[in-house]
């Protein structure tokens, strides 16, 4: 078969050491040259095929989401209810769309539904729908609705169904440490958080969960010049889709899996199938391990060097919960080392960040650890300086600031929530290099999965009622592309091969309607995707003609 080649030529974006080029030759899957007209004329001359970029449009490496939930994301997509705000507005609303589920729905069945992070925050009650609301949608279905990936509301039938009340005493979990709300009379009033691991729903065959994830990274990130993403690896189910995902060269993906411990295989398990698992070169990969040292905000179970204001926490003085123990971070750590295996260490909360950072400087060696969420809240400036002596890399998520940061971290932490809010600024002047994702799992908000909101959200820092989020934390548009591209492939290990425009390299290129770095905020939002190539193949072509 004959390898393509091609020129690209226009405002080209390379995140590289060429900086901005005016052409990019594609020969095969990788880029054999970066240049400027000269090099498109030349290879022009000796009949290479040239493309061009729209004239206000750029060429720029394809996106790398470094940490995302895209199985449980399309899955609880495509078989739930969307009562997100703004598609339900009300506690009213909720009901009425999981009623119109129920009356469809057979007896016995579940009605699974599907809203925001900090769902109770952002419904015109400021207040979750209560177990007996569920009830009146039906007592004959078992009901759940997710709300961010760490809080659910169940029915009667659901908590009963998933016992909750082996919980009530429950220590360290999968996502965190296990929650179950309790009403005046001491029962279990609708409310878990940590738990969504353990709720008995049926799972959906393995040709449904492969169509789906098929379908939603077609649509909600290769669409918007997604081609390479950290999936969040939960179980056998997850890894037979994606597997078979991988296996068809029609699906353009590339996925650095990060297996969840103990959630797809025990602590003591999981660093060996990391290391023997095989994959498919270039496309699938076993990239790491994840845990979870505490749990979410949303779920107010983020371990806090602060006390949460009392209106949100069980008692007095509450700071949140560890979920692992020093001991098991350091166990963790040897394992790591041994297998030669990344981490990634999910934590919310700025105690959970600095237990991570003390026991690596107690463990003594260098090992290769991602912190999630590290820097989306920061104490104090000086803690820096701890990242760095660590070696970590930090993994943030801007679109956190519309979607709980800016208007909810002051409400939990009265006085001090409101400083140190995803601050971009200081960070990157501290000399780090931070990678962002979307992390975008069941109940993310709308548009969350496409990097151009991320993008925006660390440039325009806007909360989720539209209020400027410590506006001097603003970074440039070509700072925050660097972030989802460059930085955020090295996050994945692959900086040598993806993430930026040079020769060698692997041909992930994204076309997109317009510059963004000379792009007002309103434009830069709304950043249409032209063309994607994965491995110098065409892989997405938008309606628009360029021109």
């Amino acid at each position: 078969m004959q390898q393509p080649e091609y020129v690209l030529r226009g405002t080209i974006r390379t995140m590289g050491t060429h900086g901005v080029a005016e052409a990019l030759h594609i020969r095969g899957s990788q880029i054999a040259a970066v240049g400027g007209v000269g090099l498109a004329d030349d290879l022009a001359s000796r009949g290479v095929t040239v493309i061009d970029a729209p004239h206000d449009g750029a060429v720029l490496p394809a996106f790398v989401d470094p940490h995302v939930h895209l199985t449980q994301y399309a899955v609880a997509t495509a078989r739930g209810v969307d009562c997100r705000v703004p598609h339900c507005t009300g506690i009213a609303d909720v009901i009425d769309a999981l009623r119109d589920r129920a009356r469809e729905t057979p007896a016995g069945e579940w009605v699974i539904g599907y809203g925001n992070l900090f769902f109770d925050q952002k419904l015109a009650e400021r207040r979750f729908p209560t177990r007996a609301e569920l009830d009146a949608v039906s007592t004959r279905h078992p009901i759940v609705i997710h709300c961010g990936g760490h809080v659910s509301i169940l029915n009667s039938a659901a908590l009963e169904a998933a016992r909750v009340e082996r919980f009530l005493h429950a220590g360290m979990g999968l996502w965190g440490s296990p929650v179950v709300g309790l009403g005046d009379d001491g029962n279990p009033n609708g409310y878990v958080a940590e738990v969504d691991g353990h709720l008995p729903i049926p799972a959906p065959s393995a040709e449904e969960t492969t169509a789906w994830v098929r379908e939603r990274f077609a649509a909600d990130y290769l669409a918007n010049g997604v081609v390479t993403v950290g999936e969040m690896l939960e179980s056998e189910a997850q890894l037979s889709a994606l597997e078979t995902l991988a296996a068809d060269e029609a699906v353009a993906c590339r996925i650095a899996l990060y297996a969840i411990a103990p959630g797809f295989r025990p602590v003591d398990e999981v660093f060996d199938w990391v290391d023997g698992f095989g994959g498919t070169p270039g496309r699938l990969w076993a990239q790491g391990v994840k845990m979870f040292v505490d749990g979410g905000y949303s779920a107010r179970n983020a371990a806090s060097m602060r006390p949460y204001s009392p209106d949100h926490a069980p008692r007095p003085g509450y700071r949140g919960r560890l979920n692992k123990s020093r001991a098991e971070l350091l166990h963790a750590f040897g394992l790591a080392a041994q297998h030669g295996v990344q981490l990634a260490l999910h934590t919310n909360g700025t105690r959970a960040q600095a237990e991570v950072l003390e026991a690596l400087t107690g463990f003594g060696r260098r090992i290769d650890v991602r912190v999630e969420h590290l820097g989306n809240v920061l104490e104090d400036v000086a803690d820096i300086d701890a990242w760095k002596a660590a070696g970590v890399i930090p993994v943030l998520q801007p679109g956190f600031l519309s979607n709980f940061i800016g208007d909810y971290l002051p409400m939990l932490f009265p006085g001090h929530g409101v400083s140190g809010r995803v601050p971009l600024r200081t960070i990157l002047d501290a000399a780090v290099s931070p990678a962002f994702s979307s992390d975008v799992a069941v109940g993310g908000d709308i548009g969350a999965t496409n990097p151009w909101h991320t993008i925006w959200s660390a440039v325009a820092r806007r909360s989720f009622w539209g209020i400027v989020v410590e506006p001097t934390e603003s970074i440039s548009v070509e700072e925050a592309l660097r972030a989802h591209t460059i930085d955020a492939a090295h996050a994945l290990g692959a900086s040598s091969r993806l993430g930026s425009l040079e020769a060698g390299k692997e041909a992930d290129i994204v076309i997109v309607d317009r510059d963004p770095v000379h792009s007002s905020l309103d434009e830069l939002a709304g950043t249409q995707t032209l063309a994607v190539y994965r491995a110098g193949e065409q892989v997405f072509a938008s309606p628009r003609v360029m021109a």
